[in-house]
């Protein structure tokens, strides 16, 4: 990863030479990112042979967290093995019948993982959910020029309302909950969603889901549109939340609809078999 402010200035000998020339580059981030606030910065992450500019902001470790565990550790990249080769089938499928593959991306942050599904796959047309403000500021920006459609809301199996908290106040933990506390937002369910999406244009491909807990409301949805996507990648937190079953109707629809299983890194992967293009 790119050489970073906050990085540097973490040490005592870092702070120390860096508040002579603070102005300075304050000045030079103002000239070439006019639209990015100073408590925030951009830095370049590699994708290959390519550079990819991200906007994070300095001081809050779960955005570095985020870009590392997209475009370090890969968290989503699944190249190798058999289901590595078969999405990548999918995903040609797609394409070859002249359609857009959909990616719905729930609970997109400020879009690490948005870029990263965008540099894989770039033909896909993305789905960006995020229902915190101050996220989804930053989400925009990233995503300024691509093919996302942005979606500033929670996830659920049903519209309606729900309120966000922010327990531990890292940006990376928002919770919805029903009982009024903190910032009412809006629910979509991924039924609606689908709807602006029409079949004729788009082939659903997979759907991500790091919703800290909100899992379980969303996997009580239309089992069929769920297994629209032909892989879904959820990480689930009965970690975060013992003893409230926030994994168990994921782990019940993808049992019914008698669909493959892969683990890969913090995330579960359910796939979704079509022998015609496992090969």
């Amino acid at each position: 990863m790119s050489f970073s402010i906050s990085a540097f200035t973490q040490s005592s000998f870092g702070r120390f030479a860096y508040r002579p020339i603070q102005k300075l580059i304050h000045r030079a981030r103002l000239r070439a990112h006019p639209e990015v606030p100073l408590e925030d910065e951009v830095i370049e992450v590699p994708f290959g042979e390519r550079k990819i500019s991200i906007e994070r902001r300095r001081w809050n470790t779960s955005d570095a967290m985020a870009v590392d565990r997209c475009f370090t550790d890969g968290q989503y990249d699944m190249r190798s093995g058999v289901h590595g080769a078969y999405m990548e089938r999918v995903y040609r499928a797609i394409v070859a019948a002249g359609k857009k593959p959909l990616i719905v991306d729930c609970g997109a942050n400020i879009g690490a993982s948005v870029l990263w599904f965008h540099a894989r796959y770039p033909e896909a047309h993305i789905v960006a959910v995020e229902p915190a403000p101050d996220n989804f500021a930053i989400l925009r920006r990233n995503c300024r020029g691509l093919d996302v459609d942005l979606r500033q809301a929670g996830i659920g199996c049903a519209d309606g309302t729900a309120w966000l908290t922010d327990r531990y106040g890292a940006s990376m933990g928002y919770r919805t909950n029903e009982q009024r506390e903190g910032l009412e937002i809006q629910i979509q369910s991924l039924e609606t969603l689908m709807t602006s999406k029409p079949a004729s244009d788009f082939g659903p491909f997979l759907l991500k889901v790091d919703v800290e807990g909100a899992e379980k409301s969303l996997f009580q949805a239309d089992a069929a549109a769920l297994d629209q996507f032909p892989v879904i990648i959820m990480e689930p937190h009965d970690w975060l939340l013992p003893g409230q079953g926030t994994s168990l109707e994921f782990f019940r629809f993808h049992a019914q609809a008698a669909r493959d299983f892969v683990m890969k890194d913090e995330n579960v992967v359910s796939i979704k078999y079509n022998p015609d293009l496992f090969g």
